[in-house]
């Protein structure tokens, strides 16, 4: 029995051996085979992308939004492109000489084609521009070909003009269209929309179908691979272009690729993965060195505003700190040579309150008032109790007082109301969503709200009832986050209300002496009008309040949300500013008067060519163009100009660049503060799609997925694949 069992066991043992040989055997032959073979995209596959917008114009001799651009960039070729892998600017229907920029020459390419397999020509690029140049349709664009001859033979065609500005390349970016086209063109057509059916195109793609799918309203607009172009590995793109961004949202799980430029999406797909990149266009703010004379007033207020703080408060994962105007580490930021910010207000001729007081009490009232005064400040222990009371409308908290010392940056006010209350202010901010009836109304205070700063926070309550406002109570709120600081600062406040409260006695006491003399010591209503005046504030001799105005383009939510940063740092200088918010149309208005605003802030884009920034700093720029701090410095224009004028080598335009930087720093007259990450959302099951950091133009996120491919396969070098290589490949693993 036991010898049966054995060699049924003998039997199982030996097949198990045979399987296992048979499958190494195999596994052997696989890894072989496959060694050196060569993984490669499968092409003709589909990738769709989603856009939330209106249906594009498709017309390339306008002045194109973003959507409109990256459409037509996939439709047509230009003289020039930037190619993002090699990350430098090249040319492409054409060689061209750029040493000279006042006169270039380019010659179209032998196998630059249109769609319908004719051949670009010299004709096709000369009557592009003369369309652009008779019919006025690209205002831009007109700006810089003014002056421009534009002449063509065979295949050249060259471009002469009296601009020695390397700006004027970006006319070599403008989609070029084939003459059959421009002849068939309608006046409409040139100036509103190209027709989507029929035409013929240079570029990757060809618009093969539109149509719109009404279940879910959207348009689609269908790409086929251009029949001559070999680099995508993709051969259709579909364009799904919905009208708003709800109807988006309900059909978003769908997505293979979208340009979340508005966080519209974020991360509420796990499918896409998020490529961020940012562009060459940033915020900055311009200080106007007219109106704002002082460098080291300049220094103050730049120092002031914290863009660490600032991209925190905007959501520091989608927007990056910019240092300066070219995009480097190198800071704009200067240390503050004078460390007294009042010492700088009284040379500017601006004082505090204390001052225009003390000049207008006599010397020997002065003296009593200050040996009194110190009386009180050498007291063993300063309380707040003789100057503490309960507030006697509040509900909740309880614990309110007229003076509270809090850490806490967001409390919730209650107050009790009679029915019969019209309307509630606090302070000049009256309660909108109070109803009259009501029996009570809450008040919310907190840093989010930009009514609750650190230091003294004052909250004046008036009922208004037939059109009478009355003061019904006041409060104050010392706030700090750091709890230590806090019981710091509460001494100092403790401090000067007993010095305040003495102050007042002094002067009550001087007022009684006034009376009983015939002829008054010091001017009663002058004393008055500045005793009324906030002690912290710097005022003239005319006791007007030191008041800076800062004009923002309100044109994005953070801008505006940066301008009250900005007030509100300055505020902290107990400097008052006057936000005026400003749209792209009164751009011009702002130009011809410099003379009315005290800081800008505005988007600046200097698309490919970065490092021109001759537009707002040149001298030749302050009179009416972009140079919005007004500043005139000869060095700097030198600069500029050497910069602006030739294409120099990348070592010698980043030497210039230093120096540019240089000369800024000293002068204080901009602040870089940020810049958007946009995020591009990709679905994961698209491979080998390319992240870059940043892109010269949004238009160029195309180059993020020409390379990209959806399946790949394996293809096996079958040449000297035999027995006796496959014998040296086991002995070669076997010694590794």
């Amino acid at each position: 029995m036991n010898t049966q069992k054995f060699l049924k066991l003998k039997k199982y043992l030996f097949m198990i051996s045979i399987i296992f040989l048979f499958v190494s055997f195999f596994h052997l032959v696989f890894i072989y085979l496959y060694e050196d073979s060569k993984t490669v995209p499968v092409s003709w596959w589909t990738i769709t992308e989603w856009l939330v917008w209106n249906f594009p114009s498709l017309n390339p001799v306008k002045n194109l939004s973003w959507n409109n651009q990256y459409i037509i960039s996939l439709l047509y070729k230009s003289l020039l492109k930037y190619d993002l892998k090699e990350n430098k600017i090249i040319w492409d229907l054409a060689k061209c000489d750029i040493s000279s920029l006042v006169n270039i020459e380019c010659y179209i390419n032998e196998d630059a084609k249109w769609s319908n397999w004719e051949k670009v020509t010299a004709e096709d690029v000369y009557l592009t521009y003369q369309l652009i140049i008779n019919t006025n349709s690209n205002i831009i664009l007109n700006s810089l070909l003014e002056g421009t001859k534009i002449e063509y033979k065979e295949n050249i065609i060259t471009f002469k003009n009296n601009k020695n500005d390397v700006n004027f390349l970006n006319v070599f970016f403008q989609p070029i269209l084939s003459k059959e086209v421009i002849n068939s063109l309608s006046k409409e057509n040139i100036f509103w929309n190209f027709p989507t059916t029929w035409w013929i195109y240079s570029w990757d793609f060809v618009i093969s179908s539109v149509n719109s799918d009404l279940t879910i309203w959207v348009s689609k607009i269908i790409l086929d691979k251009n029949e001559f172009v070999n680099k995508w590995n993709i051969s259709k793109v579909i364009l799904n272009i919905f009208p708003d961004v709800n109807t988006f949202l309900k059909n978003k799980q769908s997505v293979n690729i979208f340009n979340d430029e508005n966080n519209i999406v974020w991360w509420s797909i796990p499918r896409l993965w998020s490529f961020k990149y940012t562009l060459p266009q940033y915020v900055w703010l311009f200080i106007n060195q007219n109106k704002i004379t002082d460098i080291n007033f300049r220094n103050y207020i730049l120092n002031k505003i914290n863009s660490n703080n600032l991209v925190d408060l905007l959501w520091k994962e989608n927007f990056q700190i910019v240092n300066n105007p070219y995009l480097t580490e190198k800071t704009l930021e200067k240390e503050t040579q004078i460390k007294n910010f009042e010492s700088i207000m009284k040379s500017l001729w601006y004082n505090k309150k204390s001052k225009f007081i003390a000049d207008l009490v006599p010397k020997t009232e002065q003296v009593i008032t200050e040996e009194i005064l110190t009386e009180e400040n050498t007291e063993t222990e300063l309380t707040i109790d003789k100057f503490q009371s309960d507030s006697n409308i509040i509900k909740s908290p309880t614990y309110v007082d007229k003076y509270n010392f809090v850490t806490k940056w967001d409390i919730l006010l209650e107050w009790i109301a009679n029915n019969n209350i019209d309307e509630i202010f606090i302070n000049e901010y009256k309660l909108t969503w109070y109803k009259k009836w009501e029996s009570n109304f809450f008040y919310r205070i907190s840093e989010n709200l930009w009514n609750l700063k650190e230091w003294e926070n004052n909250y004046k309550i008036y009922f208004s009832t037939n059109w009478n406002k009355e003061l019904k109570e006041e409060i104050n709120f010392l706030y700090y986050k750091d709890k230590e600081k806090l019981k710091e600062k509460e001494a100092e406040f403790i401090k000067k209300l007993h010095t305040d409260s003495k102050k007042t006695e002094i002067e009550n006491n001087l007022e009684k002496e006034k009376k009983s003399e015939e002829k008054p010591i010091i001017n009663q209503d002058e004393f008055e009008k500045i005793n009324k005046l906030d002690e912290n504030i710097y005022y003239d001799k005319d006791l007007n309040p030191y008041t800076l105005r800062l004009y923002y383009l309100n044109t994005e939510k953070e801008l505006e949300q940066t301008a009250y940063f900005i007030k509100n740092s300055l505020k902290e200088l107990w400097i008052e500013t006057e936000i005026i918010p400003f749209d792209l149309n009164s751009v011009s208005k702002i130009l011809s008067n410099k003379d009315d605003y005290d800081m800008i802030l505005t988007w600046v884009n200097l698309w490919y060519f970065k490092f021109n920034i001759f537009p707002y700093f040149h001298s030749s720029q302050s009179k009416s163009w972009y140079n919005f701090s007004n500043i005139k410095k000869t060095s700097l224009d030198l600069l500029l100009e050497e910069l602006k004028s030739n294409m120099v080598s990348e070592e010698k335009s980043n030497e210039i660049q230093e120096k540019i930087i240089d000369i800024l720093r000293d002068e204080q007259v901009i602040k870089t503060l940020y810049t958007p990450k946009i995020n591009l959302l990709v679905d994961k099951n698209i491979k080998n799609n390319t992240n870059y950091n940043t892109l010269p133009n949004k238009n160029l996120r195309s180059y993020i997925l020409n390379s990209a491919y959806i399946k790949e396969e394996k293809i096996i070098n079958f040449e000297n694949k035999n027995i006796i290589n496959f014998i040296k490949f086991i002995v070669k693993k076997l010694y590794e």
